[in-house]
């Protein structure tokens, strides 16, 4: 039995018919066998090209000799770029240079596959990693993150080169998959039915992710609770509520094995759990995040009567730690001299937004979704913004200085001139919101 067999994976004849349509898709530049970035149509492409430094001129697909694969891995590259996930730098510097190792391993190790998809994920990787390091080629990276506290601490993470093929496999375990998006174990919310206020364009978070979890009987439960909670919450928010409850039944799966049903948990269980919390040297009001999601799914299993439900009351108010009152954090009044002296020097539209959300205080996501016409003037001449509030969803209206609505119907000129098709104040080249 191959792998994909193993999988949810669409018959071979529905995958011949998805194959010829992607070459449909690929047409002009993209139907070549060798990418050259200097004639290259994307944007993000002409704007790389420009660089005299650039060194990795070409991506190259013509070693692939068997034509599905070859076309799987160039529909690979082409859609990231095209849907604005990728931009050219990806695609020619970080996925180009390492394109080849990859074709290398795979024309040693599966040298008959006809589709990615009989190459099994877990086996692969692990010999990808034995099959890199043999060769000299470092299969991890070190990234940084800042902490609540502003520090700046290192985090491992996967190099380019094992990037590159766990992504190809995994995308075509997506594209490929036989089944509706919610059957699937990563949720892709550009392929659900959500409604705009439920999700933050200003985001990079596309998918939940519900692999990982040590037990199907409890990720099948979080699953089917998170569509739920999708209803009333918002995406990010959704996604956490599966991170941390796929936490804390793994913390079951590993500490409390004969648990293998909610109804069998007991105080001894979350006790361990609240204690295991307590030893990790989180804050107070991120173990309280992770207790109130727990009993959120508790409370919600009693009351839409699920089959599986709590035998009994399992947290209570005393569980929850006490947190400390959060004071202001004002920025000194001689850094915001200094900021301000130095405008000039920022981008135009740096410049603005700087000068909004020090008159408004508003959210970076509020700021950063800011539409054309969101100025109101009074009979009096007074001007007001108008701008949504994404984590209250609602729309909101402030009194702003005539000095800043002047920068503001500055911008939306323009930015009607440069992008007259985007809806948004500071939009990207594509139209969207800026990022957060």
């Amino acid at each position: 039995m191959n792998a994909s067999s193993k999988r949810k994976i669409i018959s071979q004849s529905e995958i011949s018919k998805k194959i010829a349509v992607m070459n449909e898709e690929m047409q002009g530049f993209w139907a070549n066998n060798s990418w050259d970035i200097r004639k290259c149509p994307h944007p993000s492409a002409i704007e790389l090209s420009k660089n005299p430094a650039l060194r990795n001129r070409w991506v190259r697909f013509e070693r692939v000799k068997n034509l599905w694969l070859r076309t799987e891995l160039k529909y690979f590259y082409f859609y990231h770029l095209n849907n604005g996930i990728w931009n050219a730098k990806t695609v020619w510097i970080r996925k180009g240079t390492v394109i080849n190792k990859m074709l290398d391993f795979l024309d040693l190790k599966y040298p008959s596959i006809t589709s990615i998809t009989e190459v099994p994920i877990d086996k692969a990787m692990t010999e990808y990693r034995t099959y890199l390091t043999k060769q000299g080629v470092r299969i991890t990276t070190t990234n940084y993150k800042i902490t609540a506290n502003q520090e700046k601490t290192p985090v491992k993470a996967n190099s380019y080169y094992v990037t590159n093929l766990k992504q190809f496999i995994e995308f075509y375990e997506d594209f490929y998959f036989d089944g509706e998006e919610w059957d699937k174990d990563v949720w892709d919310r550009r392929n659900l039915p959500l409604p705009d206020d439920k999700v933050n364009p200003t985001q990079y978070e596309y998918t939940i992710n519900f692999k990982g979890f040590r037990n199907t009987y409890f990720k099948q439960l979080v699953k089917r609770y998170c569509k739920l909670r999708l209803n009333m919450d918002s995406f990010s928010y959704v996604s956490d509520i599966a991170q941390k409850l796929k936490e804390f039944f793994n913390f079951l799966d590993i500490k409390f094995k004969h648990v293998q049903r909610v109804h069998q948990l007991t105080r001894v269980e979350i006790e361990a759990y609240l204690s295991e919390l307590n030893m990790m040297g989180i804050k107070p009001s991120t173990i309280t995040g992770r207790i109130s999601i727990l009993e959120g799914l508790f409370s919600t299993l009693h009351r839409l009567e699920w089959d599986d439900v709590p035998s009994k009351l399992l947290i209570y108010p005393e569980d929850y730690p006490k947190i400390p009152r959060a004071k202001p954090r004002f920025i000194d009044e001689f850094v915001l001299e200094q900021l301000n002296s130095h405008l000039d020097k920022l981008p135009e539209y740096i410049a603005t937004m700087t000068m909004i959300v020090q008159e408004c205080g508003m959210r970076i996501s509020e700021l950063c979704t800011l539409k054309k016409g969101c100025l109101l003037e009074d009979k009096d001449g007074d001007y007001f913004l108008k701008y949504y509030q994404w984590k209250m969803k609602k729309k909101h209206i402030v009194p702003i200085s005539k000095e800043v609505a002047l920068l503001i119907k500055v911008r939306e000129d323009k930015v009607s001139e440069e992008f007259p098709d985007s809806e948004y104040l500071f939009p990207r080249k594509d139209g969207s919101p800026l990022k957060q």
